[in-house]
């Protein structure tokens, strides 16, 4: 039996993979990894976007999800970010 979750998840990752895309950036799905990233996006020079994606259905889990979130950084200034983003209402809302 498949896991509603998982699909669900799945489907908001490619919504925002095609998101990205249409912005010009290559986009990798890290599907199955259970890692902190889902997606990561690259585009020329910019920094490599590594991105949690998150769904919820109310405007105050955007809050908490959005307000619990802390970067993972490890003190170097690697060439990348970490962003959560959270999809509510027919729209994403983002940490950065």
């Amino acid at each position: 039996m498949p896991n509603r979750n998982y699909e669900r998840g799945r489907a908001y990752e490619y919504k925002a993979k095609k998101h990205l895309e249409e912005q010009g950036y290559t986009v990798v799905r890290t599907a199955g990894s259970h890692g902190p990233w889902d997606l990561i996006a690259i585009k020329g020079e910019e920094k490599v976007r590594c991105i949690q994606i998150k769904r919820t259905k109310s405007p105050n889990g955007v809050k908490q999800l959005l307000g619990k979130f802390i970067p993972i950084s490890n003190g170097y200034s690697y060439p990348y970010v970490h962003e959560m983003w959270v999809w509510y209402d027919g729209r994403w809302y983002f940490s950065v």
